[in-house]
């Protein structure tokens, strides 16, 4: 399972100033991608290496997703479109696109293909799919980014019973600089990372996400285009920041990286009434 993810509060602002996708993600791994029931059923063969996604897109671009496999097995067909179902999830979320989330929230939630599981999956096999359902419910962004979080709980927690997978972080964050374009980078590779934390579950891409996102400042040009709600939704940000290499718990964790992601889609609705 090679995981992803998505923008933080200072990318939703960065992304109007950058264009382009950005960079592929680093993390690899020797199991397949990316949803608790998917990876419990049948996690890939330890010589096995799955391709690695790229991360979730701005707030002015589509997400790039994994290619359709062409192994015979069914399972790994599944587990990668649950990595492509999560990745549009949270894509959505982050834009503030709601109705964008619906569609692969039901398939996510459908699991077709998924077959019979042992009875120590079944619990997070049905969290998952009670969080996926609740989009159709869900009228606000906190609601949905708590769903997202949800959902990357339910994985984790199936995939530590199932043991798997296994992560190894590839190459660094992007170097820090004054650029926008560079931070927005260093952004979004350190948010991907959290989702990794949440939903492997990966302590060692938890505190690689911390620490490439402690200390960044956001730049003076990027908050004044966003005005009084961007400066407040950085505010916010560096304040989970600082509290999140604390966060030991897995629900500990799933709340603060829902925080980010609710933080990520205002500065992102923000910047788009700016634009």
């Amino acid at each position: 399972m090679t995981p992803r993810v998505l923008a933080l509060p200072a990318l939703v602002l960065l992304a109007v100033a950058c264009s382009g996708p950005p960079p592929a993600s680093p993390a690899t791994t020797t199991s397949a991608p990316a949803s608790a029931s998917a990876s419990a059923e049948s996690p890939a063969p330890a010589d096995t290496v799955i391709p690695e996604p790229p991360p979730v897109a701005t707030a002015s671009a589509k997400p790039e997703l994994l290619p359709p496999s062409d192994s015979g097995d069914p399972r790994e067909r599944l587990m990668r479109n649950h990595f492509n179902e999560t990745a549009l999830i949270r894509t959505a979320v982050i834009n503030g696109a709601l109705s964008e989330a619906i569609a692969p929230a039901s398939a996510l939630a459908k699991m077709d293909g998924l077959g019979s599981v042992k009875a120590s999956w079944q619990p997070s096999i049905e969290a998952l799919q009670s969080a996926s359902r609740k989009f159709t419910q869900t009228p606000d962004i906190s609601g949905a980014a708590a769903l997202v979080a949800d959902i990357g709980l339910a994985c984790g927690s199936c995939h530590r019973v199932a043991g798997g997978p296994k992560l190894t972080l590839g190459s660094p964050p992007p170097a820090a600089d004054t650029s926008v374009k560079t931070r927005m980078k260093r952004h979004i590779w350190a948010v991907e990372r959290l989702w990794e934390g949440v939903y492997a579950p990966s302590d060692a891409s938890w505190k690689a996400g911390v620490d490439a996102l402690a200390g960044d400042q956001f730049p003076k040009e990027v908050l004044d285009k966003g005005g009084v709600h961007a400066r407040s939704a950085a505010t916010r940000f560096t304040t989970l920041v600082a509290g999140a290499g604390t966060k030991k718990k897995a629900e500990e964790r799933g709340a603060l990286y829902a925080s980010l992601l609710g933080t990520c889609s205002s500065c992102h609705l923000t910047a788009r009434e700016k634009k």
